[in-house]
């Protein structure tokens, strides 16, 4: 099975042209416009102590959809959708590694904090509701087409693979903030709130290692994503600090290695044609 890393088509890549002309600050605008919105109704309640509405709870699932809507509205202005919403094909093995790659890291990590003294309640953690498992649908693609899609691209094409893959991290952090408020804490959750800003670029990173590598594959951003959530390590009842760092750590490996690889194939990509699937 040949994984080697595909030429990439630049035909679909943007011009370099100044940032305010990628339609990145209206689509970051929008993402987060639409998400907060629709999410704010079910954090009031939660920060009142009280339950949402049935309705609320509904806006809040759906406001997962913030940067697909987002991503939608910029890119049918500019015609191009298709290198938004169309790329697809990839080797298959590229989307089962993306798949299993976020459950090593939370398996490293778990042993990281076994090692430092920790008392994980378990390897793995599976979705245990109904909300969880809808989660592995609805927030991969709410997100990845905007994230990995629209933003991706424009940034790496501007500021390079790293900075522009952190740069995607940021911003991905910052329109997650609606989802730090949380019942638990009926307001911001602060370890939340680090663990958002700390991890999310770094696995950006990794992320973009393999968006990459199969040829910007949506598939491959959707399977990793999903793969982050069939693995919650967060629903762990010991997950503080300690647990977070142990996490931190196994990421920050990651994302290092990762950005050597993607730096080293983007420098000098081989001329070999795109890998179907």
């Amino acid at each position: 099975m040949n994984l080697a890393t595909p030429r990439r088509d630049d035909s679909s890549t943007p011009p370099r042209r100044a940032l305010a002309n990628t339609g990145l600050v209206p689509f970051f605008a929008l993402a987060c416009g639409i998400t907060w919105l629709a999410a704010m109704p079910a954090a009031i309640a939660w920060m009142r102590h009280e339950n949402p509405a049935p309705l609320a709870v509904a806006s809040s699932g759906l406001s997962a959809f913030g940067p697909l809507l987002a991503a939608f509205i910029v890119a049918a202005r500019s015609k191009e959708l298709r290198d938004v919403f169309g790329r697809w094909r990839t080797n298959v093995a590229w989307i089962a590694l993306a798949l299993f790659v976020p459950m090593l890291v939370h398996l490293a990590a778990t042993a990281v904090y076994l090692a430092i003294g920790g008392h994980p309640i378990g390897w793995f953690h599976l979705p245990a509701n109904g909300v969880a498992v809808a989660a592995l649908i609805v927030f991969p693609l709410g997100e990845e087409f905007g994230w990995r899609g629209f933003a991706h691209p424009r940034l790496v094409h501007r500021f390079g693979p790293i900075r522009g893959s952190l740069l995607v991290g940021l911003a991905w952090a910052i329109w997650h903030f609606a989802y730090a408020i949380t019942p638990a804490k009926a307001g911001f959750d602060a370890v939340q709130l680090v663990m958002l800003l700390t991890e999310l670029p770094l696995y950006s990173i990794i992320l973009a290692w393999l968006f990459e590598r199969a040829n910007r594959s949506m598939a491959v951003a959707i399977a990793f994503h999903t793969g982050a959530h069939l693995d919650h390590l967060e629903i762990d009842p010991n997950y503080g600090c300690k647990l977070h760092a142990a996490h931190l750590l196994v990421v920050a490996v990651f994302a290092f290695f990762a950005s050597r690889v993607l730096r080293r194939a983007l420098t000098h990509p081989r001329n070999e044609r795109p890998i179907d699937a």
